[in-house]
């Protein structure tokens, strides 16, 4: 047996002993969400870990998937750039893979990955950094030491060839992701036109003239800075053995986690951006033109994140939301399509909730700016029959209405435990670890929402939260 293996052997025991034993994803629920069935992979094992150097460790046993998917998340995204050097998060992680290990000369980690026929990405959002790997079962072993390689020296031999080229990358894609696509410039001016001047609202992965402005000596500061073992959470979920895989990560990684090491260094923490204030009064609405066939009206609703543990009520309020968006498309008098689309982007400070709907194609601007007033009028009136309706669905009661609408929100809320259920990603896990501790995330989701379903928090929530206040509209007209 090799030195590494039985170092690997030898240090597994002591470093799984940290609130890790291996379990089940779920563990006795009650039986109102256990007996429908909401978790179709509770039979899989989850395995959590700390290392010494701070870096912490999920390994999920899925026996039905037919690949491993390995993601190393860093805790640093667009919220951490420079002033001025916006994007630069972006081109930091695209640039680890250029990367060669091998010498100035050798092939790029990007290169040694295809090599082995692994599917690889990077995802950047205001708030992390997502290095991922798909790879076939048998290639782990050498898949994990070369991200052992990457977290090591992140940009090792990298040129300012190389700089200047995946930077032309960037910007060229950049017009892909906001100009060429229906809602990519929404999305954007979500962001910056309707949070201008907060956090969240730089625009992540830059504009071309942000990124004009970050040198190659800007990227090595700020990988150095934040590709740390105590930035990072390492997820794989994987049909492998949970012990074949903690020993692949912990041979790989021995070094550079301080296995066997006394000292410690607690997981990087964050206090993430606060929570956008109340819009001013007669704030104006903001309008701009874009990629749509008819006037589209967008509200935008900033509620608690990640970090705030309110989960389930944000899936209540976006219940509220949507119960006044459907009795809006009901009111002839107003010019409204047929239809509305919901989307919510959960975020550690923030969750961002946009609700948007296409007006009839002949409404001009100063039609949609006295339509937002009065469809505004009547949020908070639908929050509170929600909280009502959960008040009047206690034994005896007998108001069929709020009934009914206690049972639709029921309903929704075990919906999205389904959803839940079935979209578990690594991505996810690792970024409610992060904010909470806890790598059971469904476990959790299920707390919550029972939370939500038999305490009296719901009520303030929405009376502080779900109001015209707090709403941001945005109007792209053709």
């Amino acid at each position: 047996m090799g030195t590494v293996r039985l170092l690997g052997l030898l240090l597994l025991p002591c470093l799984f002993m940290q609130g890790c034993a291996t379990a089940p994803t779920t563990a006795a629920r009650p039986v109102r969400f256990a007996a429908r069935g909401l978790n179709p992979v509770a039979a899989a094992k989850v395995s959590t870990a700390v290392y010494p150097k701070g870096m912490r460790l999920v390994v999920r046993e899925d026996p039905k998937a037919h690949e491993v998917s390995m993601y190393v998340s860093y805790r640093v995204g667009a919220t951490d750039e420079p002033a001025g050097k916006a994007g630069l998060a972006e081109l930091a992680a695209r640039l680890t893979r250029m990367a060669r290990h091998g010498g100035a000369s050798a092939q790029t980690l990007e290169a040694r990955l295809a090599a082995v026929d692994a599917t690889t990405n990077n995802v950047v959002t205001h708030d992390d950094t997502e290095l991922w790997v798909t790879l076939a079962p048998a290639r782990f072993a050498t898949v994990v030491g070369l991200e052992a390689q990457r977290m090591l020296d992140p940009l090792a031999h990298v040129t300012e060839e190389d700089f200047q080229r995946v930077r032309a990358r960037q910007v060229d894609d950049l017009w892909a992701r906001y100009e060429r696509s229906d809602n990519g410039p929404a999305q954007r001016w979500l962001h910056e036109k309707l949070l201008e001047g907060h956090a969240y609202g730089r625009p992540v992965g830059g504009t071309p003239e942000s990124l004009e402005k970050v040198t190659l000596e800007d990227v090595r500061a700020f990988v150095k800075a934040n590709y740390t073992p105590a930035h990072a959470v390492l997820v794989v979920s994987s049909p492998l053995p949970l012990a074949d895989t903690k020993f692949e990560v912990a041979s790989a990684f021995a070094g550079l986690a301080g296995l066997g090491s006394e000292a410690r260094i607690p997981p990087a923490e964050r206090i993430p951006p606060p929570m956008p204030e109340d819009v001013p009064g007669g704030a104006p609405m903001q309008v701009v033109r874009g990629p749509v066939k008819v006037p589209r009206l967008h509200f935008v609703l900033t509620l608690p994140g990640r970090y705030s543990g309110m989960y389930a009520e944000e899936q209540v309020a976006m219940e509220a939301v949507q119960s006044w968006m459907r009795a809006n498309l009901k009111r002839d008098e107003y010019p409204l399509g047929r239809s509305f689309s919901m989307h919510y982007q959960e975020l550690d400070g923030v969750t961002v909730l946009d609700c948007f709907v296409d007006l009839m194609r002949n409404v001009r601007e100063e039609e949609a700016r006295k339509l937002v007033p009065s469809m505004l009028a009547t949020l908070e009136r639908h929050a509170d029959q929600i909280t009502q309706g959960m008040k009047d669905a206690e034994p005896g009661s007998s108001t069929k209405a709020n009934l009914a609408a206690n049972k639709t929100l029921r309903a929704s809320l075990m919906q999205d435990l389904h959803r839940q259920s079935l979209m578990t990603s690594p991505m996810n896990i690792a970024r409610v670890l992060r904010s909470t501790g806890r790598a059971d995330m469904l476990r959790l989701r299920e707390e919550q929402v029972n939370r939500v379903l038999t305490s009296e928090e719901l009520s303030p929530y929405l009376r502080l939260y779900v109001r015209a206040e707090r709403v941001r509209t945005l109007l792209i007209l053709p």
